[in-house]
């Protein structure tokens, strides 16, 4: 009999990730290429909106506006109070969500007027 000892090399497993479920990989693909701020999808049709709003505002002669603006690929929607030149005298609430925007223009529209809570 032999009288030598024969051990096995061990070397270590490595952990392999596992593949990335194809239908989870296509979601997160096109999220990443569709545009995050849902506003930034409608920003001339809020535009428009405005537009439709500060013809009631200004019949009714009233200094409130509507301000929406993009920075860095987003939209931001502002209400302002311009003075008698047109220009903006102040800001009264800046970035008002699309919920907002949308809650402000059904009041417009149904002669309700623009108000808001400032004590908030």
């Amino acid at each position: 009999m032999n009288d030598e000892l024969k051990i096995n090399r061990i070397n270590p497993v490595k952990q392999q990730k596992p593949a990335p479920d194809s239908k989870r990989k296509k979601e997160e693909e096109k999220r990443e290429h569709e545009p995050k701020d849902e506003a930034g999808n409608h920003f001339q049709s809020l535009s428009d909106a405005a537009d439709l709003a500060h013809n009631t505002l200004k019949k009714n002669n009233s200094p409130y506006r509507f301000c929406v603006y993009q920075k860095d690929g987003e939209v931001f929607i502002d209400i302002v109070i311009i003075g008698e030149d047109g220009k903006i005298k102040e800001t009264k609430k800046q970035n008002i969500t699309h919920e907002e925007f949308s809650t402000w223009l059904n009041h417009i529209e149904q002669g309700e007027g623009l108000f808001f809570d400032t004590t908030a």
